[in-house]
């Protein structure tokens, strides 16, 4: 039973989905979709290991960007809940 390369990145695109559950930070889910997005890279090219690492560094700050409107909502929600806002 050999594995593809593709499933090397979806394996490593879940590890860091299931790390952005546990932890609740940002930069996992970035490289979970990252990793995603290297999988179907390397399905496409599986001998061209450069063009998924590539693909991979390439769509970072791609999914970073997409994501920032939802982490200053994530940080704002965070800090009008709590026990002192409700008091007040």
């Amino acid at each position: 039973m050999l594995i593809e390369i593709y499933q090397y990145w979806t394996v490593a695109g879940f590890v860091f989905l299931f790390v952005e559950l546990l932890t609740l930070k940002t930069m996992p889910l970035v490289l979970a979709g990252a990793s995603l997005f290297a999988a179907v890279i390397a399905f496409k090219l599986p001998d061209e290991y450069i063009v998924q690492i590539f693909a991979f560094l390439f769509f970072i700050p791609i999914i970073y960007f997409a994501l920032k409107p939802y982490i200053k909502n994530k940080i704002k929600d965070k800090k009008s809940k709590g026990a002192d806002n409700e008091l007040k």
